[in-house]
C-alpha cells in the first residue's frame, strides 16, 4: 500500500499534495524543506548522514554546509522546533542527523503506528511489502556513511507431519553461507597497497574484544573537515582514510576507516574522551583542510585522553600531497618511520583512486564504479585502478568478474616486483573464491599468500590471509587446522591493533563450534559479536551472526529465544544491501517460523524474490525449507514431489549433507503419503544422520522390521553421541512414533523419556507425548500433553485425539 502521509504531533506531511499541515492548516514550506523532513522521517529508524541529506535535498553533493543548515533550521522552524531544544530534529555530532518524534503512517486505506517494522498487513510485516523489497534492496545499510561528513556543522526446524504418520523433521545444519562472510570480512580487512589501503568488509567490520589487553592501543583517524570544499567534498571520508594510511605504513596501529565511522553513527555526543574508550584507541587525530590562494592547507591534532596535543602542518597545490606531507610530520611526532621505497602516482590518479574510495566508504558501490570507469585509457590500465575495480566487483557480488581480473594482475609485472602488493591480491582472491564455493582453489590462494609474507613484518596481511585459510578448511570440515590457523590470525591482528579483525576472529570461533556440532559452546561467542557488532553499528555482521544466533537456538530446541532473535534480525533486511545476505535473512527466518509453526509467513517468504538470490554453494536450501512446509502443512504428496524435482536437479557440486536431508525429507513423506519409497532409497548413502534414518526408513517400507529397528538405533546413537537436542528429537519422534503404531508403547515410552526435558517447546516431542500416554491409557497426562501440543501447533494440524487404543495395534 501506498504512504499517503506522515503524522507526527500536531502536524501531517501529505506526500501526494506536497504540504505540511498544522492542526489541519497549510504551512508555507520550500520544496528543499519538505524534501528534508520527507528524507528524515522515512529514514527514522537511524540517523540520516550529512551527505545522504544533502543528496535527498539538493540532488548532488557539491552543497556547502550554510546551505544544508539553513534548509535544517527551516525545517526545524516548519514544526515548531529549533536548534535548541531540538525535540524533533536531533542534531547527531560527527555524523549527521535524526528523526526523533513517533511517527503514524497513513495509508491509501490504512493507518500504521510505530514501530513500522512491527506492524502487519493481512499477516505480513508492512516493512515486507513488495513495494518496500524493491526499494530496500536499493538502500545503504545503516553504517554506511556517504562521502562526506561534516563534523561539526553537520547538524549536518523440525516441521511436523500428523501425529499417525511420526515423522519428524530436523532442523538444517549450518550454512556455508556463514563463512562467506567471515572470508569477505577476512579479504578486505586486509592492507590494499598503493592508495587504497584497506576495506574492512564490504561495510563489514566485526568488533574486537574490548579486554583484550595485549593489543597495541591503535589510532582513530575521523572524517576531515573541510572549508569551502568546492568540488572536493569527496575528500570528507577520502582524505581521512588517506592520512590513516599514511599513518598506518609508517608502521603505527591505525583503526580501520570503516570501524571509525561504525562508531561515529553510534556516538551520542562529540565527546573525545567517549570515542577513547569506546576504541580504546591511544590517539585520536583531527584533520582540517582549506583553501590558501593557489594551494590547500591541512592541518592535523592528535589527542589523547589526558589532553595531550600533537600538531603538524603542510600547504601544498595539490590536496593529498599536503595531506602526505602533513601525515609524515605527525606519523614521526608519534614515533612512526619514514615510508621506504613507495611511488608515488601522478596527482590525477591519486585523486581519482580517493575519490573512489570515499565512495566505496560511502556504500556507493556504483558511483565508485563509474568514478574508475571515467578514468582516461592510460589510467583505467594501471594495476592500482584495476585492483580497485576488482574491490567493488566484490562488494558488488561480481565475483567472476572480480576474480578474472585479480588473476591478470598477478600475473603482471607489479605483483612480481611488489611482494606486499601481490600478498593482498592473493588474499583478495582467496575471499573471491569462497564466495565461488571453491574452499580448495581459496585455501592454495592463502597459502602462496602467507608464503610470500615470508619473514617481512606485515602482521594484518598475514593475519588476514590466515583467517581466510581457516575459513576455507572449515568448509571442508577440517576444523582442527581452522582453530589452529584462526589461533595464529588472532595473535597477528592483535599485534597490528586492528582490534576490529581480532573480534571477527572471536565471532568466526563461534561459527566454529557451531559447525562442530557445540551450539551451546558457540552461544557465548555469537552473544558476545552480536553485542558488539551492534555498538559498532555492523549491520552486515550483525546480521549474519544473528542469524547464526538463531540456528544455535534452534539444535537447541529453545524456539522462543530463536524466534526473538530472528525478529532482532529480521529488522535489518532494509538495511542489507548484498542480494545474498538478503536470501540467507529470509531463508533463517523460514526456517525460525516453520519451527514454530507459522505456515502462511514462511510460504510468504520464501515466495518473495530474495529467497531465491542465494550464493552457489546455498543451493537446494529454499528447495529443502518448500519441501519441510509443505510437510508442515500436512500436504505430505507435494512435499514428495518437491524432494523429487529438487533431487533430479541437484548440481554436481551441491552441499552433499544438503542433499542427505532431502532425501530423508522425501522418504519420510512418502511413507506419509502412503507412496512407494524410492527404488534406491537405500543406495549409496554415507553414515551421517539423515542417511541412517534414510536406511531406516527403507528398511521399514520394505516390511525389514528388525534392519528398521537397528537402522533407528544407529542414528539415535549418533546422534546423543553428537549430543545436539533437535537431532535427538528427530530420532526419537521418527523412531518412537513407529513403534507406537505397532503397538510397542513400553519402547516407545523409554525413548520419549530421552528427550522429555524439551518437550515443553518442542511440537514434534508434546505430540509424540500426548500420543505415548493415549495409548498407555494416562487419560489426564494424556490431555495435558495434547493441550501442550495443540498449543505449540502454531498453523500445524494438532495431534488428533485417538479414540481407542487399539488404533496403535501393530500394522499387518
Amino acid at each position: 500500500m501506498t504512504i499517503a502521509r506522515y503524522r507526527f504531533g500536531h502536524h501531517v506531511l501529505d506526500l501526494p499534495k506536497h504540504e505540511l499541515l498544522r492542526d489541519g492548516v497549510a504551512v508555507a514550506l520550500p520544496a528543499r524543506v519538505f524534501e528534508c523532513l520527507c528524507c528524515l522521517i522515512e529514514h527514522r529508524d537511524r540517523a540520516v548522514s550529512r551527505d545522504e541529506l544533502v543528496q535527498a535535498v539538493f540532488g548532488r553533493l557539491n552543497v556547502s554546509d550554510a546551505q544544508l543548515a539553513q534548509v535544517v533550521l527551516r525545517s526545524r522552524r516548519a514544526i515548531g522546533d529549533d536548534g535548541q531544544e531540538q525535540h524533533s530534529i536531533r542534531t547527531v555530532p560527527r555524523f549527521g542527523f535524526r528523526w526523533l518524534p513517533p511517527v503514524t503512517i497513513e495509508t491509501d486505506g490504512a493507518q500504521t503506528d510505530e514501530p513500522e517494522s512491527e506492524t502487519e498487513t493481512d499477516g505480513h510485516p508492512a516493512s515486507l511489502s513488495p513495494a518496500t523489497h524493491a526499494e530496500a534492496a536499493t538502500q545503504p545499510p545503516a553504517q554506511a556513511l556517504p562521502a562526506a561528513i561534516d563534523r561539526h556543522t553537520a547538524s549536518a526446524a523440525p516441521t511436523v507431519l500428523p501425529a499417525a504418520s511420526a515423522v519428524a523433521i530436523a532442523p538444517r545444519r549450518l550454512s556455508r553461507r556463514t563463512w562467506w562472510i567471515a572470508a569477505a570480512c577476512a579479504c578486505l580487512a586486509l592492507v590494499a597497497a598503493w592508495w587504497l589501503p584497506r576495506e574492512a568488509g564490504d561495510a563489514h567490520a566485526p568488533v574486537a574484544a574490548a579486554g583484550d589487553a595485549t593489543a597495541p592501543r591503535a589510532i582513530m583517524v575521523l572524517p576531515t573537515e573541510l572549508r569551502e570544499p568546492g568540488d572536493a567534498s569527496w575528500a570528507r571520508l577520502g582524505l581521512m582514510d588517506f592520512i590513516g594510511d599514511r599513518l598506518l605504513r609508517s608502521g603505527l596501529p591505525v583503526l580501520p576507516s570503516e570501524t571509525t565511522l561504525g562508531l561515529l553513527h553510534q556516538q551520542s555526543d562529540d565527546d573525545p574522551r567517549q570515542l577513547l574508550r569506546a576504541t580504546r584507541a591511544r590517539w585520536i587525530v583531527d584533520s582540517r583542510a582549506s583553501r590558501a590562494g593557489d594551494g590547500w592547507d591541512v592541518r592535523l591534532q592528535a589527542s589523547d585522553e589526558a589532553g595531550v596535543h600533537h600538531n603538524a602542518e603542510a600547504h601544498d597545490a595539490d590536496l593529498l600531497q599536503a595531506a602526505r606531507q602533513a601525515a609524515g610530520r605527525l606519523a614521526a611526532t608519534l614515533g612512526g618511520h619514514a615510508i621506504a621505497g613507495e611511488s608515488e602516482d601522478p596527482p590525477a590518479l591519486a585523486e581519482r583512486l580517493q575519490r573512489a574510495r570515499a565512495a566505496m566508504l560511502a556504500n556507493q558501490i556504483e558511483t565508485a564504479r563509474e568514478i574508475l570507469l571515467a578514468a582516461p585509457e592510460l589510467q583505467r590500465a594501471q594495476p592500482r585502478l584495476r585492483y580497485q575495480l576488482a574491490r567493488v566487483d566484490f562488494r558488488a557480488g561480481q565475483y567472476e568478474r572480480g576474480l578474472a581480473t585479480l588473476d591478470a594482475l598477478l600475473a603482471g609485472d607489479d605483483a612480481r616486483d611488489d611482494p606486499r602488493f601481490r600478498v593482498q591480491l592473493l588474499n583478495a582472491r582467496g575471499a573471491m573464491l569462497i564466495r565461488l564455493d571453491r574452499p580448495d582453489e581459496a585455501r592454495r590462494s592463502y597459502d602462496e599468500a602467507i608464503a610470500a609474507v615470508g619473514d617481512r613484518a606485515q602482521p594484518t596481511e598475514l593475519g588476514v590471509a590466515l583467517s581466510g585459510r581457516a575459513v576455507a578448511h572449515a568448509l571442508r570440515q577440517r576444523f582442527d587446522r581452522a582453530l589452529a590457523d584462526f589461533g595464529q590470525a588472532r595473535m597477528q591482528l592483535a599485534s597490528a591493533g586492528d582490534t576490529l579483525a581480532v573480534a571477527r576472529v572471536d565471532a568466526n570461533l563461534g561459527v566454529l563450534e557451531v559447525e562442530r556440532g557445540h551450539p551451546a559452546q558457540a552461544l557465548p561467542y555469537l552473544d558476545r559479536a552480536a553485542r558488539d557488532f551492534e555498538a559498532m553499528g555492523a549491520i552486515n555482521e550483525l546480521s549474519t551472526f544473528r542469524n547464526m544466533r538463531v540456528i544455535a537456538l534452534l539444535q537447541l530446541l529453545r524456539r522462543d529465544e530463536a524466534m526473538a532473535e530472528s525478529e532482532r534480525a529480521w529488522a535489518l533486511l532494509p538495511k542489507l544491501r548484498a542480494p545474498s545476505q538478503r536470501a540467507d535473512l529470509v531463508l533463517t527466518r523460514v526456517r525460525a517460523l516453520i519451527e514454530v509453526g507459522r505456515l502462511r509467513e514462511a510460504d510468504r517468504l520464501l515466495a518473495m524474490p530474495e529467497a531465491g538470490q542465494s550464493q552457489p554453494g546455498e543451493q537446494g536450501r529454499r528447495e529443502l525449507l518448500q519441501v519441510e512446509l509443505a510437510l508442515g502443512s500436512n500436504t505430505p504428496a507435494r512435499a514428495a514431489a518437491l524432494a523429487d524435482v529438487a533431487l533430479r536437479t541437484w548440481p554436481v557440486q551441491g552441499d552433499p549433507r544438503r542433499r542427505a536431508w532431502l532425501r530423508l525429507r522425501r522418504e519420510q513423506a512418502a511413507l506419509a503419503a502412503d507412496l512407494p519409497v524410492s527404488a534406491a532409497a537405500d543406495v549409496a548413502l554415507g553414515d551421517t544422520l539423515p542417511d541412517l534414518l534414510v536406511r531406516a526408513v527403507a528398511r521399514r517400507a520394505r516390511g525389514d522390521v528388525a534392519a528398521a529397528d537397528a537402522g533407528y538405533r544407529a542414528a539415535l546413537a549418533l546422534a546423543e553421541q553428537r549430543g545436539i537436542p533437535a537431532e535427538i528429537a528427530t530420532v526419537v519422534v521418527a523412531h518412537a512414533g513407529w513403534l507406537l503404531e505397532r503397538g510397542r508403547s513400553d519402547e516407545a515410552s523409554a525413548l520419549v523419556g530421552r528427550a522429555a526435558p524439551w518437550a515443553g517447546q518442542d511440537f514434534d516431542l508434546a505430540a509424540l507425548q500426548a500420543r505415548l500416554l493415549h495409548s498407555l491409557g494416562q487419560g489426564p497426562q494424556a490431555q495435558a500433553a495434547q493441550a501442550r501440543a495443540t498449543e505449540l501447533a502454531g498453523e500445524r494440524e494438532p495431534p488428533a485425539e485417538p479414540e481407542t487404543a487399539t488404533q496403535f495395534a501393530p500394522a499387518s
